[in-house]
């Protein structure tokens, strides 16, 4: 299911032009004439919940033409970047995490001393669970915020802490090693301590050229190590020197963009500490802790996004997802100007593959019917594909529950692979839809969803049926893989 389609274009190939108007870009190609389709050119018809879109010149099939999303630079996508908290979904969830975030630092000045690590690890935990989730949301395509949901406590909350706070130590460690221990001066963890309290600040320190070099290393750097966290990465993957270089090569200039764009952001972050600082000064009690903690979240929360928005773009350099996920449609959301009748319910399948024997099996004769049905089960047993795509052909006007589900799985799995996704669509329904308790239907209803995303460039539609699943078999390994593909509905 990972394999490329053919037509794919490079990143600095011209973009195609339609046959039949040489100055309207194309957005499709005739699988018959492969002729480059505008969308005056192409015609598109639903089939069932799917829309195909076929040739206006020949009336055969009709494909997207495909392209890497870094053809539209990152740097174009980024100018809107700031207005990602300032939307209605932004401010609901900003205000839900500042509320959690001044509980619980009210918590924590509250409580006796050897309990302010509970409250504290979970001020933390929340935090990085809901960065964290922005980032994978954003590299997901999504442009509005979601509450964070923690399905399972250690998993989504505390998990996400720890690995967010190694990932934002580690980048320090060098200077915070050099300042105490490698310093001419420097009297170990002692005055270290004093000095990261800002109670002692040694002489020479603030001009001293190389922590400012090991300092001006760490923002270069934290960008990368929450980008491997985020992507799910081992934390021994932020220390290994060569493997970041690779990385940091591989992700080129939109790279030192992002952290330009992120030193830019902790400049801001700092004069929003300020006004915090003064908002917390007037001790409003609980107004003046929320309007405080939402202060100090714009900037995270938009770091974040520019961080998913260097995955969204660039993922794949770092093995992040599969390549077919960083290829879209060359004209977008743009659909054909052309509709033709929808598809009957009757509608007879797609021609069968060549090769393939043909039964001829009449709906009035049931005997005949049976054999068929036999001779289906025969194939499928064989890992016939042909002799089984042909047959389940044959077999349309039967009644869905006389195949079983696991037969139309098989056909569908077949259609899928062959690139008869029509067929694939309609017998993968077939297999959610005659036994929806059996165990093949949320596999038939992921791989329906993969096909609808993944190849007929329906992501609207698939991820639709991505949270069927996850609403319907929550505690499924289908719904695991579902969870990952697309974010938990609020409902």
């Amino acid at each position: 299911m990972n394999a490329l389609p053919p037509d794919v274009l490079d990143a600095d190939s011209p973009p195609p032009f339609c046959k039949s108007h040489p100055r309207a870009p194309a957005g499709w190609r005739c699988q018959r004439c492969d002729a480059a389709l505008c969308p005056d050119c192409a015609v598109g018809r639903r089939a069932q919940t799917v829309e195909l879109v076929g040739c206006g010149l020949c009336g055969s099939g009709a494909s997207p033409i495909l392209a890497h999303r870094r053809r539209t630079p990152l740097a174009g996508r980024l100018k809107d970047a700031w207005r990602y908290v300032f939307t209605s979904s932004g401010f609901q969830v900003l205000m839900a995490v500042s509320l959690t975030l001044a509980f619980l630092s009210w918590m924590t000045e509250m409580v006796i001393v050897f309990l302010k690590v509970l409250p504290l690890a979970l001020y933390g935990s929340m935090f990085w669970a809901t960065f964290f989730t922005l980032v994978r949301d954003t590299s997901r395509g999504e442009l509005e915020l979601d509450t964070p949901e923690f399905i399972e406590f250690f998993r989504d909350g505390i998990l996400p802490g720890l690995r967010g706070l190694t990932a934002a130590t580690l980048v320090w460690v060098p200077a915070i090693l050099y300042v105490g221990f490698l310093r001419p001066g420097s009297t170990g963890w002692s005055t270290l301590g004093l000095i990261l309290t800002g109670d002692v600040t040694p002489q020479g320190l603030l001009g001293d050229p190389v922590l400012w070099g090991l300092l001006v290393l760490g923002v270069v750097w934290l960008p990368q190590a929450l980008l491997v966290t985020a992507a799910g990465m081992p934390p021994t993957a932020i220390i290994n020197v060569p493997r970041v270089l690779r990385m940091v090569q591989g992700l080129g200039r939109d790279y030192l963009l992002t952290a330009g764009v992120l030193a830019l952001l902790g400049a801001a972050h700092l004069a929003l500490h300020a006004v915090a600082f003064g908002l917390r000064a007037l001790d409003l009690f609980i107004v003046s802790r929320v309007l405080a903690e939402g202060l100090t979240l714009l900037v995270p929360f938009t770091a974040a996004h520019v961080l998913g928005l260097l995955l969204y773009v660039r993922g794949d350099s770092l093995g992040y997802g599969v390549d077919r996920d960083y290829l879209e449609p060359v004209l977008g959301s743009t659909r054909p100007r052309l509709a033709a009748p929808p598809m009957r319910d009757d509608a007879p399948f797609p021609e069968a593959p060549e090769g393939a024997t043909l039964v001829d099996v009449p709906d009035a004769d049931q005997r005949a019917a049976s054999e068929g049905l036999t001779a289906l089960a025969s194939a499928v047993e064989a890992r016939d594909v042909p002799q089984a795509m042909a047959l389940y052909a044959t077999l349309r006007g039967q009644p869905k529950a006389r195949v079983p589900p696991a037969h139309h799985l098989f056909v569908g799995q077949a259609a899928a692979v062959e690139g008869n996704f029509p067929l694939a669509v309609q017998a993968l329904e077939s297999a959610a839809d005659v036994a929806p308790d059996d165990p093949t239907a949320p596999r038939a209803l992921v791989l329906l969803a993969r096909v609808l995303g993944e190849r007929m460039q329906d992501v609207g539609r698939a991820e639709e049926v991505y949270r069927y699943v996850l609403h319907r078999y929550p505690d499924s390994s289908a719904a695991r893989f579902a969870r990952e593909r697309v974010a938990p509905s609020s409902d």
